[in-house]
């Protein structure tokens, strides 16, 4: 199956319409997005389609760009373009194949559910814990669904036991995508383009092996050392990772209905074969992921951002938008998110946010989430109020957890108590409040404006009641309680307001919340 030619990528147009088309029909004026049955599978082919315009269409500078985003990419450019990586934008048996291992693989076959990162693995098997994802819920998948499970096993690669090597970015990386806010009013090719960086030269087809890893003899991992590295490879080599060793068996297939997209297909694809030791990746920066860096040690590597429990919350989006640093950390966005930022006239825009929060190879949630661009005419400004903000909350629910403690056992030290539904309910329900917050800091970093400080006050207030609601909710729900219990709860919602009141970064808040000349007076 030739992807540039034949129809395999399922989309949907502005008339609602769903089909399937090759990637040189992705330009279309009505095609709005893509068409895909899992979350995952969404996210991995807007990637796929980023790496194909940055490989084929990447302008030289920035005017470049936004002439394309203004009158689109020349049909002919792009039919030219796309035919000379033709050769590793083939899939099926025949070698070298699209995110396959280059050769035959000495290896069992095994159920080509291997492809999907949250099916269940062998040890889960054994020892019968496929309680929410159960064995052989998918059994055969047609052939344009394999090509997208491919990428997204590759492009996400979780541990998977001795030699099984991570994806270029790590097991489960965090990708942040630019996308319209009004997505409904832009083709897929313009949502696309936000993504695409300028570079100096396009590739030429003698550097093609060192862009795809199929297209050549695969470098193993077994010794120590055989690393791929930026300064080994070409640096497109970033979109097109391949760390596992995959061949699918197309020898042995049957006509049914696939178990992914429900289609039916004469050539469903069965099992395939998979080895350890593939292509082992270091040093690597991904342009579409964020990534942080220790400050404990000079020279510590960059390693992404991965999916966490309870996913991203208004603490992570500065990171994600403007370099900031704490005590410990320094985090960067990803280089596309940097770059949006030089361009003129261009629609509001925001960050689509996604990853599986991983536990080694075992997939625990996907997440995904809309997350503002945190941008002002004074960025350094911003930051540093947003990070003010975001350490108080920090702090207030530190001071919240420690008194429940209090109130729920007599030796509050030695208990141990899960707090992480607390932890996420408290990121999730306070994030509307936030929100107005920040659209009353972005116009106005600086708090000169009275509405400015007053929605600063507004947040610690809102901020405090939310936390006494907690409080109250949580420990208040016996109306029996013996009156020693609810003495010590009544004790302990004392000391909740005398440690709330007497946070260093609540005062530091409030100060951003006076006014300048209140606070010379005050002085």
């Amino acid at each position: 199956m030739d992807l540039i030619t034949e129809p395999w990528l399922p989309v949907i147009t502005r008339s609602g319409v769903k089909k399937k088309i090759a990637l040189c029909d992705i330009l279309a004026d009505d095609i709005l997005d893509v068409a895909y049955p899992r979350a995952d599978f969404q996210g991995a082919a807007w990637q796929f389609l980023i790496g194909i315009l940055q490989c084929c269409v990447a302008p030289e500078e920035e005017d470049g760009w936004s002439e394309v985003w203004q009158n689109g990419v020349e049909t002919t450019l792009w039919q030219q373009r796309l035919q000379t990586i033709s050769p590793a934008m083939q899939f099926g048996a025949q070698k070298p194949a699209f995110l396959q291992s280059y050769e035959s693989l000495d290896a069992e076959i095994c159920s080509i559910a291997g492809l999907l990162i949250d099916a269940p693995g062998g040890n889960t098997l054994k020892l019968n814990k496929d309680h929410f994802v159960k064995r052989h819920s998918t059994s055969q998948i047609c052939p344009d669904c394999a090509v997208m499970a491919l990428f997204t096993v590759q492009t996400n690669s979780p541990a998977g036991g001795a030699g099984y090597r991570v994806s270029l970015r790590g097991g489960g990386p965090l990708t942040t995508l630019i996308v319209p806010l009004a997505e409904s009013q832009y083709s897929l090719w313009q949502k696309l383009w936000l993504n695409v960086l300028p570079q100096e030269t396009l590739p030429q087809p003698a550097e093609y092996a060192r862009i795809f890893p199929w297209l050549a003899p695969t470098l193993t991992s077994e010794k120590a050392g055989n690393k791929v590295t930026p300064d080994n490879a070409h640096l497109l080599q970033a979109y097109w990772g391949m760390p596992r060793r995959i061949e699918l068996d197309f020898n042995e297939t049957r006509a049914g209905i696939c178990d992914l997209c429900g289609e039916h297909h004469e050539a469903l694809l069965i099992s395939m074969r998979s080895k350890n030791y593939g292509v082992q990746y270091d040093n690597w920066v991904h342009p579409l992921s964020p990534y942080r860096q220790s400050l404990k040690e000079s020279g510590a590597p960059l390693l992404a951002i991965k999916g966490q429990p309870g996913g991203l919350s208004y603490k992570d989006w500065l990171g994600l938008t403007l370099t900031c640093e704490d005590k410990f950390n320094r985090t960067l966005p990803a280089r596309v998110t940097h770059n949006i930022t030089r361009y003129r006239r261009l629609p509001p825009t925001g960050l689509w946010c996604f990853a599986w929060d991983m536990d080694n190879a075992k997939a625990r949630c996907w997440y995904q989430h809309r997350v503002p661009l945190i941008l002002s005419v004074d960025n350094k400004k911003l930051g540093d109020v947003i990070q003010s903000v975001v350490l108080f909350a920090v702090a207030a629910l530190q001071v919240l957890k420690g008194q429940l403690k209090s109130a729920w056992f007599s030796t509050p030290k030695e208990a141990k108590v899960d707090f992480s539904m607390v932890d996420i309910a408290f990121w999730q329900e306070t994030e509307a409040s936030f929100r107005i917050l920040l659209d009353a800091l972005i116009p106005d970093p600086e708090r000169l404006q009275p509405a400015t400080r007053q929605a600063l006050k507004c947040w610690e207030t809102e901020l405090h009641l939310y936390l006494l609601n907690i409080f109250d909710r949580e420990i208040f729900a016996d109306p029996e309680a013996p009156d020693d219990i609810l003495l010590r709860q009544i004790t302990a919602r004392r000391h909740f307001e005398k440690e709330y009141y007497k946070l260093k970064s609540r005062k530091a808040l409030l100060e951003l919340a006076t006014d300048r000349k209140e606070s010379e007076n005050a002085k």
